[in-house]
């Protein structure tokens, strides 16, 4: 049996747009979690989520997160890294105002969460990390 350069073209597009429209829908609703807790004499709690639907990333907190009532750092800010090392360029936004209870917050689009396997609260005028969510 043989086939024509044609048909070929026809199978190989065929099979790429196959792969491709596969791994979509793994992709479109993942989710990953993991449990605050506090740095530099920082109480810090609370379970976190980072998800991943309809094309968006939002860092989610659950009800039981709390930040350290009895503190009140200059410059709070959420963003990624590994290692507890805060990667440049990862923060989702301009202030952390919440200190309780559940909160969602969008991640820039150029942000690729899934470079980075830890969530940090941090305090970016003095470069210290406050509060690491590993994330699995």
């Amino acid at each position: 049996m043989s086939i024509s350069r044609r048909q070929f073209s026809g199978l190989t597009v065929a099979a790429a747009a196959s792969v491709a429209l596969s791994s979509v829908p793994a992709l479109a609703g993942s989710k990953r979690k993991g449990s605050l807790s506090g740095r530099k004499g920082y109480a810090v709690q609370g379970t976190v989520k980072v998800k991943k639907e309809g094309g968006r990333t939002k860092v989610v907190f659950a009800d039981d997160y709390l930040f350290d009532p009895s503190k009140n750092p200059p410059d709070i800010k959420i963003g990624f890294g590994n290692g507890e090392t805060y990667a440049k360029g990862s923060k989702i936004h301009e202030k952390l105002r919440v200190k309780q209870g559940a909160a969602t917050f969008e991640v820039p689009s150029n942000i690729d969460t899934d470079q980075y396997s830890e969530l940090y609260i941090y305090c970016e005028r003095f470069t210290v990390i406050l509060a690491v969510a590993p994330l699995s």
